[in-house]
C-alpha cells in the first residue's frame, strides 16, 4: 500500500501539532504508568502528522496498473473492502474485548483497551484517508465534517463505489 503525505496545512499548524504531540509524549512518560503507552502512541501520531504537514493519503490502486479503467476498478474494490472492514471489525472486537478486559488487572485496563482498539482505529483511518482511484484525492471529506455525507461517492469527483 502506497502512502503519500500531502503538505496541505500551513507551516504554523504543523508546528503546533508537532509541539502538541511532543507534549503528549513528555506528559505520558512523566504521568501514571497505565497511561504511558497510549500517551506515547497518540503523541507520536500527532508529532508525525505535524512534522509531515498534513494527513497521509493511502493509495487505493497500485501504480503499476496500465489502463485507467483497470485502475479505477481495482481502486474501487479496495475502497469497498476497506469500508467493509471498517464496519465489521467493531463487531469482531466487541466479543474479544468482553472476554479480555474483565480479566485484566485494573491498573492495565486502559492500556489493554487501547491495544485491542488500536487495529480498529488503524483500519478506520486507512479507509477514511483512502484516495479516489479516478481523481487521486481523498475519497471521503477529510477535515471538512458535514452531516449527511455519502460514504459511497467520492467527495471531489462524484465517482460511486459501484460505478466500475
Amino acid at each position: 500500500m502506497q502512502v503519500t503525505w500531502e503538505r496541505t496545512w500551513p507551516r504554523w499548524v504543523g508546528v503546533a501539532c508537532a509541539m502538541f504531540g511532543f507534549a503528549n509524549i513528555v506528559g505520558a512518560l512523566a504521568g501514571p504508568s497505565e497511561l504511558c503507552f497510549p500517551g506515547v502512541v497518540i503523541g507520536s501520531v500527532w508529532a508525525a502528522v505535524g512534522l509531515k504537514g498534513g494527513l497521509p493519503l493511502f493509495a487505493s490502486a497500485p501504480q503499476a496498473v496500465a489502463s485507467p479503467s483497470e485502475k479505477i476498478s481495482r481502486g474501487l474494490r479496495n475502497v469497498r473492502r476497506r469500508r467493509r472492514l471498517a464496519f465489521l471489525c467493531p463487531l469482531a472486537w466487541l466479543p474479544i474485548a468482553a472476554i479480555i478486559l474483565p480479566r485484566v488487572p485494573e491498573k492495565f485496563v486502559v492500556t489493554v483497551f487501547f491495544l485491542t482498539a488500536l487495529p480498529l482505529g488503524a483500519i478506520a483511518t486507512i479507509w477514511t484517508l483512502s484516495a479516489c482511484p479516478r481523481c487521486g484525492r481523498y475519497f471521503l471529506p477529510v477535515l471538512r465534517p458535514r452531516f449527511f455525507i455519502s460514504l459511497s461517492r467520492c467527495d471531489k469527483c462524484g465517482l460511486g463505489l459501484r460505478d466500475a
